[in-house]
């Protein structure tokens, strides 16, 4: 064995059809456990009790049986040396660096010249109103834009023409927000798409113009303005539009700020303050009124655009204190608040209005003239070779909205773990112990022994992947690894039964899935105190990912062939779906607007549309279809193939199966290397990883690690924080 000394050790480990077996040293020979409900009682409260003492048994069984069937009674084997048979030709190259940002033509324009306008988004249209037209003269127009085809529709009219103001969408209806029309106004109009009418609903407490709009949630955040005589500083909440609060204060008045929000923040980067235009990147936190200073932009800039992309801040165009149209645009990493330099726009641009949804569009805007351009923002993979076949093939993943895994399609580390060794962490359930490889070397480093039949499950990277949680099932307990050594440092009571475990987007609470009871905990990652239990009307959950904003989750319920949509917010279940079958693993498209979920018992991965909750395709992979992964550039999906011995890789662009490769044994939970060229296996029911190359699919190295190996982490990785599991990142 690699990198450990001999040694006579006792193994018991599960195959379906075969029961337990039990091995002692390493080449003795196997003995069958034929009773195998007394063997998986004795148990007791583990992972592979609840699998078949709990209510669930005779779905687990029946699982077994149709396994048996499928893979042949009797013949499984995980330590037989597996052959690799790759499908297709794959050619030699590399993935992509990373992602950039490129603004570019959406291939229309306006059919006239606009800028100082709004634009809102709501559902499959932009709402354009307001501005100021080529001859500077304040229009009050309302237009219906089709993002796609770019045509345009003319709906009615304003109350008041208005330049300079904020919008919203309330109530289906379009809300704009003061403005200027020579001076600043207090008024608020709202206009009915349905009817096209406008009319004056409201006041501000304060006559504005130059001011900024986001929304988090049902609230729209008013920010900063110009009174007329000064930049203000206020920034006003209000619901339904027509009542404003005072929620918050900028350190200094600012007009023209670009203003977005994320991660439940508002961030609020540039704008002219009296002295000039500023460089500073403000955070306004809704939940305590804080405003803070996080970042400056390489230089001053007001009215310029702000969007999020990928889960990064982008702040583009503007001008600066010359009052001469930018180019430049800056990229804000709100986990860390670092800001780099974009490549520049292709030409300078300055009041555009955002329009932010599926897809984010520049509308109109200024570069010495009006202008009647339309542009659309986008990530691109940097200048680099094409992605093998293996790898995931040369092309980035499209989206309308973006991809949701741009940050993951880099070799680089975020700076907190630059330094960290890289280790993959093993969970091997029965004896309990998480084994620490070299991945040089393949060598193990370190044993961390957390007592037999403690069934360690899964080791997770903590949201902000300072710290590793070994979800230690029988105990209770999570072990705290510190990547930084690859030691224990510390172990967390009273976490029940945390099978597996996930973070919120947003890094707010934890959830520990607690597979035994049918229920997720949503916890205080910090203080490991209970926020709130919900028992699922299901049987077995065990994995989830997350919506592209963050708003909800979907779970797959192995037992029962549910999947269970719960708001994040609410911490309520709001939709289930029977997709039938064993559905394990969930992965989010890059394009968020598909789940991907992993059927064991139909043998391959079910399309789930989380808006209509209905199933939209199905792919067949291979015998119970289990754990999956997103390939380094993002534009495929590796899914193990438990019962068959098999990857699959799926092409996201076609949702097709482009290659399967035999790589034997028992494959489970799957890691993909930082630099994308390996995906790192268990073989669930044997006692081994395997290294396989991404390129045609061979074992490049198979390492005994101990029985039931299980939720690997290889650790660290690209991405901008956790999501958790064994290492979801985006």
């Amino acid at each position: 064995m690699l990198g450990r000394p001999d040694s006579k050790m006792v193994r018991t480990s599960f195959f379906p059809c075969d029961g337990f077996v039990t091995g002692v040293g390493e080449s003795a020979l196997l003995q069958q456990v034929t009773t195998i409900i007394r063997d998986i009682e004795a148990a007791g409260s583990s992972r592979l009790r609840s699998r078949a003492s709990h209510r669930s048994l005779i779905a687990v069984m029946t699982a077994f049986g149709v396994a048996c069937t499928g893979a042949g009674a009797g013949t499984a084997n995980p330590q037989a040396p597996a052959a690799s048979t790759p499908h297709g030709s794959p050619s030699p190259s590399t993935a992509p660096e990373a992602a950039a940002l490129a603004v570019r033509s959406v291939g229309y324009q306006l059919t006239a010249p606009i800028q100082r306008s709004v634009a809102v988004w709501d559902g499959g249209v932009i709402y354009i109103a307001g501005g100021l037209d080529a001859a500077d003269t304040t229009v009050g127009g309302v237009f219906s834009m089709d993002p796609t085809s770019g045509r345009l529709t003319p709906l009615g009219s304003l109350a008041r023409p208005v330049h300079d103001a904020a919008a919203a969408m309330i109530g289906g209806k379009l809300y704009v927000f003061a403005g200027g029309t020579g001076t600043g106004s207090d008024i608020v109009q709202a206009f009915d798409p349905a009817t096209g009418s406008g009319s004056v609903v409201g006041h501000l407490p304060v006559a504005l113009s130059d001011l900024a709009a986001a929304q988090i949630g049902g609230v729209t955040y008013l920010v900063g303005g110009y009174d007329g005589t000064q930049p203000r500083s206020e920034i006003y909440a209000t619901a339904d539009g027509t009542t404003f609060s005072t929620v918050g204060h900028l350190p200094v008045g600012l007009r023209y700020p670009a203003v977005t929000q994320v991660d439940g923040r508002l961030v609020i980067a540039g704008g002219l303050a009296s002295s000039g235009p500023v460089n500073h990147v403000y955070t306004f936190d809704p939940s305590s009124g804080a405003t803070t200073l996080t970042a400056r932009l390489p230089a001053p800039v007001a009215h310029a655009a702000a969007f999020t992309l990928g889960g990064r801040i982008y702040v583009v165009g503007g001008r600066n204190a010359s009052n001469a149209a930018l180019a430049g645009a800056s990229e804000i990493d709100p986990t860390t608040w670092h800001v780099e330099a974009e490549p520049p726009l292709g030409q300078p641009v300055a009041d555009a209005a955002v329009a932010a949804g599926r897809r984010i569009l520049l509308i109109g805007g200024w570069n010495t003239s009006t202008s009647s351009k339309v542009l659309r923002a986008s990530l691109r993979a940097e200048t680099a070779p094409a992605a093998s076949h293996g790898n995931g093939g040369s092309r980035a993943s499209k989206s309308e909205g973006g991809n949701v895994y741009a940050a993951i399609a880099t070799k680089r580390l975020r700076p907190s773990v630059a330094n960290d060794p890289s280790f993959v962490y093993v969970p091997n359930g029965l004896p309990g112990t998480v084994e620490v490889i070299d991945p040089k070397t393949f060598r193990i480093v370190r044993t961390i022994d957390l007592g037999y039949r403690s069934f360690p499950e899964h080791v997770t990277p903590s949201w902000d992947m300072r710290w590793l949680y070994v979800d230690v099932d029988g105990t209770n307990e999570l072990a705290v690894i510190d990547p930084r050594t690859g030691k224990l440092a510390r172990i967390i009571h009273g976490v029940e039964h945390p099978y597996n475990l996930y973070f919120t987007p947003n890094g707010s609470k934890a959830i520990d899935v607690a597979e035994y009871y049918d229920r997720i905990d949503f916890m205080d990652p910090h203080t490991w105190k209970l926020i709130e239990p919900l028992t699922l009307p299901c049987n077995g959950p065990d994995h989830l990912d997350f919506s592209a904003d963050g708003s909800y989750l979907l779970i797959g319920c192995e037992f029962d062939g549910t999947v269970v949509k719960v708001a994040l917010k609410t911490m309520k279940v709001v939709g289930t779906i029977h997709v039938g079958g064993l559905p394990v693993d969930v992965k989010l498209s890059p394009n968020g607007k598909v789940f991907f979920v992993a059927n064991q018992g139909l043998g391959g991965v079910s399309v789930v549309d989380p808006v209509t909750m209905k199933v939209r395709g199905f792919i067949p992979t291979g015998n119970g279809a289990h754990g999956m992964a997103i390939s380094r550039d993002t534009t495929k999906l590796y899914v193990t193939n438990r019962l068959a011995g098999t990857i699959s890789v799926i092409d996201f662009s076609t949702r097709k199966v482009v290659h399967t490769w035999n790589v034997g044994g028992s494959p489970d939970m799957v890691q993909v290397t930082p630099n994308g060229s390996q995906i790192w296996v268990s073989n669930r029911y044997g006692t081994t990883v395997e290294a396989i190359s991404t390129t045609d699919g061979h074992v490049i190295r198979r390492i005994e690690v101990g029985g039931d190996p299980h939720g690997l982490a290889y650790f660290p990785q690209p991405g901008r924080f956790s999501l958790g599991h064994n290492g979801v990142y985006r």
